[in-house]
């Protein structure tokens, strides 16, 4: 193909730039030959093509676009770069008409510059088509009617339509006729989908809402502007929540018996992120979210003490002591019955109760159990803790893996609770004791064992001569003043420590405890000795099966003997009197010796 004044040291842009319509297209002529013109269609990112001088008398002079004759504006940085990337290639102008000179100069552009040439390819197009390097024109923003239409009624559903799905409604319903086939001038899936993202709908707040519900727009999606610790500044704020640790614990009696996963509850401070109560069990009531109280209200050297741990360095590791003036917790059963009620009109505490779905509002208190797990995880792997994969196919069965019993575990939970209050720092630089001591919080000074006793669960027992029968063991009252043996009295009981039980007064509670036969079961829990008993039980009926396995054999070897005995002695039969007897007695005693 002949070419006139084909130089390599001028671009397309060193001539007068001409436009030409055909169909609805601008095209920009790039390079004129006698055959005909080498030309690209205009705001598109296509290769040039050529049109032979016949064609191109069908096609239009135009105008020149906006795009040519808007001014770039400043030159930037990243434009310059642009523009010295493809200046080899607009220098020349084989590159126009041949795909290899293209490739070549772009690959030569690309290891120089550290990009890839279908990059380079791409400035030199957009440059040619646009007479731009950057992006400096949008799409026409065309209303579609039926495509807001379908995005609302079938995307933003509960139903869960996916971005595709939605797309194929929209042709059956409005670009399928009565026998089934499509219309001519159905959108294509690409349009649809520009549309979507065009209009933003992706992120519009009523896609999360509609498709996923406003629990969880409010948990994950909606705007969280300030501080968390700004809601409630005032230190006596507790945020309460459980949660069930990812480990397997064993028995303190017989550690080859698996006894669950435990349960963990804190209050933690709204205002200095205190950790002020934590409970380590296997209740989930009541009586748990009791005793988590108990502990915050409890000088914590006390608490760490029977559980075998010292506060090494001073009380200041754990400063706090007494009831909160508020207790912020969601409406889970455990927080809001009878005994969370008693306590808020005894002792005055508030309760403020969440919306459900809402732990955004209790961020202080879930973000502690990530911070507590993140800290003894690591070194519970392999020893019953459980990983995310649990319930993939081939997994470790992590059960067979539990060592920890229940006091072991909770040592290790207060290790980290202790760690968190007084060295792991805040954003203010100091440890949430240390900015409790700061304000001098003012807190209810309650009885922890008050508190204690009064989250246990009660029952009607008879007192008999051998004591209360509770959980099928014995408890002895300290002295019977006031008792009547054969009366029924209330008692409480804490399920997590079978060591004494306490008998419910008008204003006292009295102890009693375990009778000298089971002190063997002192501090162990409710399903703790509940396996116990199964265990003894399966060793009763393995001793009773040997038992009459042994008789069963006795009785056989005798029936043996019997048998033989009687076969020695047919026919022998006769009657013989006491004199015979006795001479044949004498005569055996010789055989005998």
């Amino acid at each position: 193909m002949e070419m006139t004044d084909v130089r390599k040291d001028t671009g397309p842009e060193a001539e007068p730039m001409r436009f030409l319509e055909y169909l609805g297209e601008v095209y920009r002529v790039l390079l004129a030959t006698d055959t005909g013109s080498w030309v690209i269609r205009c705001m598109a990112s296509e290769a040039p093509l050529f049109v032979c001088a016949e064609e191109l008398e069908r096609y239009t002079p135009v105008p020149t676009p906006y795009s040519f004759l808007a001014a770039p504006g400043e030159v930037s940085a990243a434009r310059q770069k642009r523009m010295d990337m493809i200046a080899p290639l607009l220098e020349d102008r084989e590159c126009i008409v041949s795909r290899r000179r293209r490739q070549d100069r772009a690959k030569r552009q690309a290891e120089q510059y550290g990009t890839t040439s279908a990059r380079i390819v791409r400035l030199y197009l957009r440059y040619l088509a646009t007479g731009q390097v950057m992006d400096t024109w949008k799409r026409p923003n065309v209303e579609r009617p039926e495509f807001d239409a379908a995005i609302r009624k079938y995307y933003f559903s509960s139903r869960k339509f996916s971005l595709r799905a939605v797309y194929e409604m929209l042709v059956l319903e409005s670009y399928t006729g009565s026998d089934g086939s499509i219309q001519t001038n159905v959108p294509s899936w690409h349009s649809f989908r520009s549309y979507y993202y065009s209009r933003c709908y992706h992120k519009q707040e009523r896609k999360v809402i509609a498709r996923e519900g406003l629990g969880e727009y409010q948990r994950n999606h909606r705007p969280a502007f300030g501080s968390a610790a700004a809601w409630r500044p005032q230190v006596g704020s507790y945020q309460m929540d459980a949660t069930v640790a990812n480990v397997y614990l064993v028995s303190r009696l017989d550690r080859k018996t698996v006894i669950g996963r435990p349960i963990i509850y804190l209050a933690v401070d709204t205002a200095t992120q205190l950790i002020a109560g934590v409970y380590v069990g296997l209740d989930s009531g009541e009586q748990a979210v009791m005793s988590c109280l108990a502990s915050a209200a409890e000088n914590k050297r006390d608490f760490c003490r029977r559980h075998g741990l010292t506060l090494t360095m001073s009380q200041n590791q754990w400063p706090n002591a007494g009831v909160p003036l508020e207790i912020i917790t969601d409406r889970g059963r455990e927080f809001t019955g009878a005994r969370m009620q008693e306590l808020s009109r005894r002792y005055g505490v508030e309760l403020q109760s969440l919306p459900p779905y809402r732990p955004d509002l209790k961020s202080f208190v879930e973000r502690t159990f990530g911070l507590l797990q993140e800290k003894y995880a690591p070194l519970l792997r392999g020893r019953g803790y459980i990983e995310e994969a649990a319930q993939e196919r081939y997994s470790v069965d992590y059960r067979s893996q539990a060592v920890l019993t229940l006091e072991e575990f909770t040592q290790i939970v207060l290790h980290c609770v202790i760690f968190a209050n007084s060295v792991r720092r805040l954003p203010c630089g100091k440890t949430p004791a240390e900015l409790w001591l700061e304000q001098s919080p003012k807190l209810l000074e309650v009885d922890a064992g008050e508190i204690y006793r009064m989250s246990l669960p009660r029952r009607e027992a008879r007192l008999t001569r051998s004591g209360f029968k509770v959980n099928g063991m014995f408890y002895v009252p300290g002295d019977m003043d006031g008792l009547t043996i054969g009366d029924t009295y209330t008692i409480a009981y804490d399920v997590s420590d079978l060591r004494s039980i306490y008998i419910v007064g008008k204003d006292s509670y009295r102890t009693c405890t375990l009778a000298q036969k089971y002190t063997m079961y002192a501090g162990v829990t409710k399903e703790e000795l509940k396996a116990a008993r199964e265990q003894a039980s399966e060793r009763s009926r393995d001793a009773e099966r040997r038992e009459t396995e042994g008789s069963i054999a006795v009785l056989r070897n005798i029936q043996g003997v019997v048998a033989e005995a009687a076969s020695q002695c047919e026919g022998t039969g006769s009657r013989q009197d006491g004199a015979d007897i006795r001479r044949q007695r004498e005569a055996e005693k010789g055989l005998v010796g």
